[in-house]
């Protein structure tokens, strides 16, 4: 299985942001958003100038299992609108899972969406039901 995923991580002013980047983010990775976009400024003290980065990449199971590994991450089992723009899917809509992490020194989110070895049909509702549940049961 591999995974579509649309990650981004924001900081406080005095925090790297390259910090809380995933694994082998120069190889795997493409970078979509900066500072630019940076949301949390409304937030008093540290957070007021803070650093955002937005990364995309899919991955194979053991590069997914070691980013969010080491980004701490876990699925929760909210359901979401999915992913806008999620890599392999064009630029469209595609079923995804919320990650999180309770770091409390980042604010770090994924949208993941399961992509199955199957044939090329396109997946069904019921399907992606029990996708879902299996990602919610490994790595909730």
């Amino acid at each position: 299985m591999q995974f579509s995923v649309i990650y981004s991580a924001d900081v406080p002013a005095d925090t790297d942001v390259l910090d809380y980047a995933p694994p082998h983010v120069e190889e795997l990775w493409d970078e979509t958003e900066g500072d630019e976009e940076y949301g949390y400024g409304y937030l008093e003290g540290i957070w007021e100038d803070g650093h955002h980065r937005k990364w995309c990449s899919i991955l194979d199971r053991e590069q997914f299992e070691k980013f969010v590994d080491q980004c701490g991450l876990v699925a929760e089992s909210t359901e979401t609108m999915g992913g806008l723009g999620a890599p392999g899917f064009g630029f469209g809509w595609a079923p995804a899972i919320s990650f999180n992490s309770d770091d409390p020194d980042a604010i770090q989110s994924a949208y993941v969406t399961p992509i199955p070895e199957t044939s090329k049909e396109q997946c069904g509702e019921r399907d992606w039901k029990r996708v879902r549940g299996a990602v919610l049961a490994v790595y909730g």
